[in-house]
């Protein structure tokens, strides 16, 4: 912004004293115009404007980044490192297309690792450190970190898991009799009756004497602990997969993303193992039943839900049958009894409210006939 004072002057023209005066009071007011709009060194005039603004430059924090807390925090741009599998689609979309843009510029980088790598450590280890990115389903699995975290500067070490050591124990013994008394050091030391290197027993036979063993002799962490185990506070450690907190709103839609990342797809591609062993178990006979009465050959009975008939007699007589026969579709099912003593059994699966005949020339005893529901039908039960 350029200022000017009310009036110039140049050689030849007289100068009033109330012309120099307003150009004097014009640059004062123009000074005190420019201080009130300046912020003071310790900020304490900003506006609210300001402070908003200096609120979300500190709230900004960069993707990858990792956060220590003692505290759970439910900040939508944390994501604690807990191995989760997120997906490209909705609020993680930023940082998938970050993690993305590293796979593609090197996917050898030490901080990839494959689904089966991942999951072989986290069942030897209890973690693992790398990142697993699928390019067809633009998935991240996140690391899984349980333990120590170590740092380093290289690189090419990023997401190495080291292995857990102790220093070698260390200790020697030569020959121990009561003759000779013996010697003995460190993680090593002389029984009773001993010191090292003469023999306090008055007892001279040519025996062994007792050598004791004791590592923490050698190393005085030994013993300190059931575990490798140095001293340490348990935190939880979360890794920025956005930029900027975000608002009430946003972190509303992330939640329902959430939500949605842990759906079945319409055709049930992203069923878990669990999932799919529930799915094939529908539809089998479940251990929910009803017992039915059996009337004469050739009637018909309705099918209460999904489910199958089931029924067993007994012939009563040589070459007598059994059969089960669906009305809507077909299907039939019949056993022959050879002898009179045989015992006929049949079944068929039927939907719910399809009819089904049941026709028999055996005279024997009837030992069983039911509906058993379906699997995921049992709540049909009448």
């Amino acid at each position: 912004m350029v200022y000017k004072v009310p009036h110039e002057f140049y050689d030849g023209k007289l100068a009033y004293a109330r012309e120099l005066n307003a150009n004097f009071l014009s640059v004062t007011e123009q000074i005190q115009d420019l201080n009130i709009n300046k912020a003071d060194v310790e900020l304490s005039n900003l506006n609210e404007t300001a402070i908003e603004n200096i609120q979300k430059i500190s709230l900004t924090r960069t993707i990858g980044e990792i956060v220590y807390s003692l505290v759970p925090l439910t900040n939508s741009s944390l994501h604690l490192l807990d191995g989760s599998l997120i997906s490209g689609l909705g609020s993680y979309a930023q940082f998938v297309d970050y993690i993305a843009d590293l796979y593609e510029q090197n996917p050898d980088a030490n901080f990839f690792t494959t689904e089966g790598n991942w999951q072989e450590s986290v069942t030897t280890y209890g973690e693992c450190g790398k990142f697993v990115y699928d390019s067809t389903n633009n998935t991240v699995r996140l690391p899984k970190i349980s333990g120590f975290i170590e740092c380093t500067t290289d690189i090419t070490k990023l997401g190495d898991l080291v292995e857990a050591g102790l220093p070698n124990i260390e200790g020697s013994f030569n020959s121990i009799t009561r003759l000779n008394g013996g010697d003995a050091n460190r993680a090593f030391s002389l029984g009773d009756g001993y010191s090292n290197g003469v023999s306090t027993s008055t007892n001279n036979s040519t025996k062994l004497g007792a050598c004791n063993f004791s590592a923490s002799n050698s190393n005085q962490i030994y013993g300190n602990s059931e575990t490798v185990q140095p001293q340490s506070s348990k935190v939880l450690i979360y890794i920025v997969v956005g930029t900027s907190t975000k608002d009430d709103i946003i972190v509303d839609i992330d939640d329902i993303t959430t939500d949605l990342n842990g759906k079945a797809d319409t055709d049930l591609t992203n069923t878990t193992d669990s999932g799919k062993i529930l799915m094939s178990a529908m539809g089998m006979p479940s251990n929910t039943y009803v017992n039915l009465s059996l009337g004469a050959s050739d009637n018909i009975y309705t099918a209460p839900a999904n489910g199958w008939f089931t029924i067993c007699k007994i012939a009563g007589a040589t070459d007598k049958y059994v059969y089960i026969e669906n009305q809507n579709n077909g299907m039939r099912v019949e056993n022959l009894g050879r002898t009179s003593s045989t015992q006929i059994s049949s079944y068929m699966p039927a939907m719910k409210g399809q009819n089904i005949k049941i026709g028999y020339n055996a005279t024997g005893t009837t030992n069983l006939f039911r509906f058993i529901y379906a699997k995921g039908a049992e709540s049909e039960v009448q």
